[in-house]
């Protein structure tokens, strides 16, 4: 372990993406908190030094998103400082296959991962998939290769849980092919990280697809859904994120629990549970205070959901996607011109729009973080210098200080109730900060409505 992976675990800012256990040869594993966490005491052989701290999405400034995206993306002429580089930008859905029906979103996600295998430009998608549950602390998703249609419709849907890359990546080493790469920023950053430490893995990682994050969740946040209502981590087999409904609009973020012995799925909403409205923060990891990528500026293609007025209510749903990769580009063209997806023209400050909020979070949002660590005398990693990493004023500093109150008492809270049994400790723990946080959070957007109105009516008067 080098002195820069020991700093970044020292500090809690570990993602939990497992790129220094590959690279190093070590393994991951969850924590009491349901994180994941590097092992690299016993590792034998693999990087050490600099090279070992390459390997974190977190390290080495000299790689960072800009460097990466010109190394990897050089034909991608056009960039913007919120969504990077890119070749086209459009919303989108898919017409066949049901993979719109299937999926959280506009179903794109999947089905260009169909289209690649059935091209046979791939020859499988490395994607978080469904896992086996044993124990009642266990994942309920892990990383893993899928082969055919089948597989890739049974991993559809967004998985707002805690992955790690080392595993699936030795499988990569050890079974031949080309494979398209689906995650997160962090775990694409980590991915093409790796490309360029291992001549083998980047041979085989053909393709990059990035989702975009508003932040990661632990194990135990999809645990206190289910059990937030009424089934016990220990009964619960499988979740599924974001399921739709013809009554519910895009938004919503509805779920499905599916019991241990019990084949039917109960559907329940998660903003009436404890932390059950994802953007609040609950049990997130500390690393993810510390990110500046909401879009995946290092993939090959970014997809997610087209958070803008004339798509918030389409429960159906529709994807904002960034091509980078002008071959993906031509391909998905190709596909709307026979009438298999559905294309629509926006713009890169569209784009940047339909995830405003994840924007705040991780520019202004991660200013006023990085400038309180600084006053702390904290470490933290080395951010890129952009445009809208700009301070807060008064009311969102507060916000932002809440937000990492509400993830810090989430994780501990939360321990406490499963280590006695009950739910109810989760809840009377984190009832009076949620309340605390809400209330901000709407003066905030009252302000920033009226802020709005006041300058639209300033400009017609001018006018």
């Amino acid at each position: 372990m080098t002195e820069g992976v020991e700093r970044v675990l020292a500090s809690g800012l570990c993602v939990g993406c497992g790129g220094c256990a590959f690279a190093a040869g070590g393994r991951m594993e969850l924590d009491t908190h349901g994180f994941f966490q590097p092992v690299l005491d016993d590792a034998v052989g693999g990087a050490k030094g600099r090279e070992l701290d390459a390997a974190c999405p977190f390290l080495a400034p000299e790689l960072n998103e800009d460097v990466l995206a010109d190394r990897l993306l050089p034909a991608t002429a056009h960039r913007d400082h919120k969504i990077g580089k890119y070749d086209s930008v459009f919303s989108a859905h898919a017409e066949e296959g049901g993979f719109r029906r299937a999926g959280s979103s506009g179903g794109i996600g999947s089905w260009l991962a169909a289209e690649l295998l059935r091209k046979g430009l791939i020859d499988g998608v490395i994607h978080a998939r469904p896992a086996v549950r044993d124990g009642g602390e266990d994942p309920f998703f892990r990383y893993g290769i899928s082969r055919s249609l089948d597989e890739i419709r049974e991993a559809a849907h967004s998985h707002y849980h805690v992955v790690e890359i080392s595993e699936v990546l030795a499988e990569v080493k050890r079974v031949p092919g080309r494979y398209l790469f689906m995650g997160v920023p962090c775990l694409v950053k980590a991915a093409n990280r790796a490309k360029l430490l291992d001549p083998v893995i980047a041979e085989r990682l053909a393709y990059t697809l990035a989702l975009v994050c508003g932040h990661f969740k632990s194990v135990h946040w999809a645990m206190s859904l289910g059990w937030g209502a009424g089934v016990p981590p220990e009964d619960i087999k499988a979740i599924t994120f974001r399921v739709k409904s013809e009554n519910v609009p895009a938004k919503a973020y509805y779920f499905g629990i599916r019991q241990r012995g019990n084949d039917a799925v109960s559907i329940h909403d998660s903003a009436p549970l404890t932390g059950g409205k994802f953007n609040l923060g609950a049990m997130m990891p500390d690393a993810c205070n510390y990110c500046d990528d909401v879009v995946g500026e290092t993939a090959d293609i970014t997809i997610g959901d087209a958070w803008l007025p004339r798509y918030a209510f389409d429960w159906r749903g529709k994807n904002m996607v960034v091509s980078r990769n002008p071959d993906l580009t031509r391909l998905i063209r190709a596909a709307a011109e026979e009438g298999r997806v559905v294309i629509e023209p926006m713009t890169a400050k569209e784009a940047a729009e339909a995830q405003a909020g994840g924007f705040r979070q991780r520019r202004e949002g991660l200013a006023h973080r990085l400038a309180r660590a600084k006053a702390k005398k904290r470490w933290v990693p080395e951010k890129r210098a952009l445009p809208d990493m700009v301070r807060p004023g008064p009311l969102r500093a507060r916000i932002y200080n809440l937000r990492e109150e509400v993830s810090t008492r989430s994780r501990t809270a939360f321990r406490a109730a499963l280590d006695r049994g009950d739910i109810a400790i989760y809840d009377q723990e984190m009832a009076r900060v949620f309340k605390r946080l809400r209330r901000l959070e709407l003066s905030a957007a009252a302000f920033r409505i009226l802020s709005v109105r006041l300058r639209a009516l300033f400009s017609r008067r001018r006018s």
